[in-house]
């Protein structure tokens, strides 16, 4: 059987396809569409705007009647309000009420003599009601207006007489000076505070505080009463107060000061462990006032004391004594008088080793420029305090002490630090008292106060 032969497919190519015809637009007509399309878009904007407009003007009723209302309205309302046309109408109606009353009898006469008196009444009633009423004047003359203007004027001046007579004023010591003062008649006392001067006198009226607060102010500001200088980077004050032991209120008086203070107890006095008690309990710092000998041998340093011809182990038993008689909390010994021990190195030395086998620290006072304690120190490698700066009591008088006080700050300004001495007993009826006065000033002047154990 032959086979059957199938055409082949032709492809379909760009010549071989149909060509479709191409759609042309009509310019014209899509320029015309689009503008009506713009036009109804302005348009609708331009209203939503109006529309707003409207809606945030919210004018309220009376000024939407105000504005319909005619301007024969407002006229006749104008009229209403002028004083002079009512004048004018009262004098009218009484020339004419004036021939009746003559032609009537006296009991005409009489009511014709009550009538005035009602239609006085009844305008001032209108006159009332007027004011009372808030007439709606979109338009108003010259003369109304200044009417107007000339009434809250003088309510405002009512109101300002009346605030400047409720505040207290208080004259100037230029008035006082001047004498140029005007006193008001009678009639006029009643009104609070108004006193007019001369014209001419240039005398003037302070409106003050009152007294109670002028005084708080003056309180409340700063006063450098005693010149205190500014205190230079650092510059700190060192008090040590020495010969506690005999007074117990006379060692409150400075435990009570309001600042960092060492307080130096004397041992073997009656009264040596209540001073300690006291100072403990006022949160000051307690250290022994250790007796020691002098070179003057007259001097008697007390009892508890250390002698020239003690060795080291004795002065060291004496100096464990005397630190449990004044109780816990020691921090640290100074010497009483004893010249002749810190002039010797042995023995300074033997009070050294005490100090670092107790743990507190030794503050030397001074008593001789001849003192071996620091030397002793360095051999042993440690660190004491010494005196440095005046003894603040001296002399018993409060200017000195005062010229002390002031030498101690140029010291602590110069040094960084000074380290001063007074005395419990002595100065306590002066000194107490001064520093407590000086120490705002000094406190804001930069001093920082502390005690031997807070440099440590």
């Amino acid at each position: 059987m032959p086979k059957k032969t199938v055409p082949a497919k032709k492809r379909k190519t760009s010549r071989t396809r149909a060509k479709k015809p191409k759609v042309k637009l009509a310019k014209n007509k899509v320029a015309l569409f689009s503008g009506l399309v713009c036009l109804i878009c302005v348009l609708a904007i331009g209203l939503s705007v109006l529309l707003n407009q409207g809606e945030k003007q919210n004018l309220p009723k009376t000024e939407v009647l105000a504005k319909a209302e005619p301007a024969a309205k407002s006229e006749k309302t104008v009229e209403k309000t002028r004083p002079e046309v009512k004048a004018e109408k009262a004098k009218t109606q009484e020339k004419k009420a004036a021939p009746k009353k003559e032609a009537n009898t006296p009991k005409e006469e009489k009511k014709t003599q009550k009538t005035p008196a009602k239609k006085a009444d009844s305008q001032k009633n209108t006159v009332v009601k007027e004011k009372s009423a808030p007439t709606i004047q979109p338009l108003q003359t010259q003369p109304v207006r200044q009417q107007e203007e000339k009434t809250v004027e003088k309510k405002n001046n009512k109101a300002e007489k009346k605030n400047s007579s409720s505040q207290p004023k208080i004259i100037t010591k230029e008035m006082k000076e001047s004498s140029a003062v005007k006193t008001l008649p009678s009639n006029h006392t009643s009104q609070a505070g108004n006193i007019q001067p001369q014209k001419n006198s240039g005398a003037q009226i302070a409106s003050v505080m009152p007294p109670k607060e002028q005084e708080t102010i003056q309180q409340n500001v700063p006063r450098n009463r005693f010149d205190i200088p500014p205190a230079a980077k650092g510059a700190t004050i060192v008090i040590v107060i020495d010969d506690a032991g005999r007074s117990v209120e006379n060692t409150r008086r400075y435990a009570s000061l309001p600042f960092p203070i060492t307080i130096a107890v004397l041992p073997k006095l009656l009264q040596s462990r209540a001073c300690a008690d006291a100072v403990r309990a006022a949160g000051k710092e307690v250290i022994l006032h250790q007796p020691m000998q002098s070179m003057n041998l007259n001097l008697d340093p007390g009892p508890g004391k250390i002698t020239a011809d003690m060795n080291s182990y004795q002065i060291a038993s004496i100096i464990k004594e005397n630190l449990a008689e004044l109780g816990p909390g020691v921090r640290g010994m100074n010497n009483h008088e004893g010249s002749l021990i810190t002039a010797n190195e042995i023995k300074i030395g033997a009070v050294l080793e005490v100090c670092a086998e107790k743990g507190i620290y030794f503050f030397d006072s001074r008593t001789t420029a001849e003192t071996k304690a620091p030397q002793a120190a360095l051999e042993r490698d440690m660190t004491i305090f010494e005196k440095a700066g005046p003894y603040l009591d001296n002399d018993i008088d409060r200017a000195k002490m005062l010229e002390r006080m002031r030498e101690t700050l140029a010291y602590a300004n110069r040094h960084g630090k000074a380290l001063v001495i007074g005395h419990v007993d002595k100065s306590v009826k002066i000194l107490p008292d001064l520093l407590a006065e000086m120490y705002p000033e000094m406190k804001a002047a930069g001093y920082r106060f502390a005690t031997p154990s807070m440099l440590r």
